[in-house]
């Protein structure tokens, strides 16, 4: 019997996830610390950057996502790759701040498409039925991997080179080290090479029927993907809007830049362990209910947050939203393949990105707002509560089938 080949799959994916996410998002403010240097736009223009990689992704989202069930995901990581590693290398060029946004809104805006957890979700929702969860898990875990190794090594070559050669020589090793590795490794489906998800031929389904494939209007019309979308996007707004407020919350209490810088240090460990968990649990137990878990553990960081005078508690804090938060992506991947079936992950993720664009983004000035007016981050953390609680309520709403119903393939989409 040939070696499964399920496992080098969900090694390269986590490569790809800890090369996008680290480089593009993580780095941000190492690469934003370079732009404010060489162009010195205002404050609010540099930000911008990030606010047009998360619009530029939240439309090309569905659009992708249908893609990847009618072309080989394996091209499309390929050409994802491309436009991550060609993306520094363009930025390298740019005569003016608005080249810079061009750039992130276009071209890297296609990578972490492409080379984050939608296709690898995609992906590997097709080679995994029992163990899709730790599969998925292990690979959305490169996501904080790459946050630990990226900045460090960006910043190095920063320190090495000028600010065109460091970007032209970053981006040109992802591309040298990105493509051969999916060339080689990526495989669109077990069937391509005689193989079986989990490599089980008694227990897995033939894949040889292709579903219909699903338009948009599908899944804007199915109750489960609002009820889950606003859930999601809710638990993402929090953790954005904490996140990116934490070191001026942490100050209100007269805790150091340096000691506030740490406690995201310990997020994104954590957030790590989280990723690692979270698909796994689902494996053994009602994905709703680890859903609900999830939400009462964050919740409860938020509370020991917003109450948090010492320091010790910042950081207890931290490690409880990092572990809870790291393990929604995974979750979320395995629950759209049960709601939608393996081949339909892609396009459902996919479209459901659009829905939690606005979420992503609207959340942290939204923190900074209530302060500006409050004086105060303590109505910011009550809100979010209130609105985890009304999280928690959707929860009820949310239907769905009993697991081990939806296994390789649907043949056809759930009732509309």
């Amino acid at each position: 019997m040939k070696k499964f080949k399920g496992w080098q799959l969900v090694g390269a994916t986590m490569a790809m996830q800890a090369a996008a996410s680290g480089s593009v998002f993580v780095s941000f403010s190492v690469v934003a610390s370079q732009i404010q240097t060489v162009f010195e736009p205002s404050r609010t223009l540099l930000m911008m950057a990030m606010t047009m990689v998360l619009v530029g992704s939240g439309i090309l989202s569905p659009i992708l996502g249908q893609a990847m069930e009618r072309v080989s995901i394996r091209k499309l990581m390929i050409a994802g790759a491309l436009c991550l590693g060609g993306g520094f290398i363009t930025l390298s060029f740019a005569a003016s701040i608005q080249h810079i946004l061009a750039v992130y809104l276009v071209i890297l805006s296609i990578a972490t498409v492409l080379c984050g957890p939608i296709a690898s979700s995609a992906l590997l929702a097709r080679w995994f039925n029992k163990r899709r969860g730790l599969a998925i898990s292990i690979s959305a875990a490169g996501a904080a991997l790459g946050g630990l190794i990226m900045p460090p090594l960006l910043q190095y070559l920063f320190d090495l080179y000028s600010w065109s050669g460091a970007l032209r020589l970053f981006g040109a090793g992802l591309i040298v080290l990105l493509i051969p590795l999916l060339a080689t490794l990526i495989i669109d489906r077990p069937g391509d090479i005689g193989q079986y998800p989990d490599n089980d031929e008694v227990n897995s389904k033939v894949q040889a029927k292709q579903p219909t494939h699903t338009t948009l209007t599908f899944y804007l019309r199915d109750a489960n993907f609002w009820v889950l979308g606003v859930i999601l996007g809710i638990l993402f707004a929090s953790t954005m809007g904490i996140t990116s407020n934490l070191i001026q919350v942490a100050g209100e209490q007269g805790i150091s830049p340096s000691q506030g810088a740490f406690l995201l240090s310990v997020f994104s460990s954590t957030n790590f362990i989280g990723k690692l968990l979270g698909g796994a649990i689902a494996d053994k137990f009602n994905p709703k209910r680890v859903l609900c878990g999830i939400i009462l553990v964050f919740s409860l960081g938020v509370v020991v947050l917003s109450q948090s005078e010492l320091y010790p508690l910042f950081v207890l804090a931290s490690v409880v939203l990092g572990l809870s938060q790291g393990a929604i992506v995974p979750l979320w991947s395995f629950m759209m393949a049960m709601l939608y079936g393996a081949e339909r992950v892609g396009s459902s993720m996919g479209a459901m990105s659009t829905l939690l664009t606005p979420f992503n983004f609207i959340a942290p000035p939204l923190f900074g707002f209530v302060f500006d007016q409050t004086g105060s981050y303590a109505h910011a953390f009550m809100g979010c509560v209130g609105f985890l609680i009304g999280a928690l309520i959707l929860l009820t709403l949310l239907k769905m089938p009993q697991q081990g119903n939806v296994i390789g393939f649907a043949d056809e989409p759930p009732a509309e």
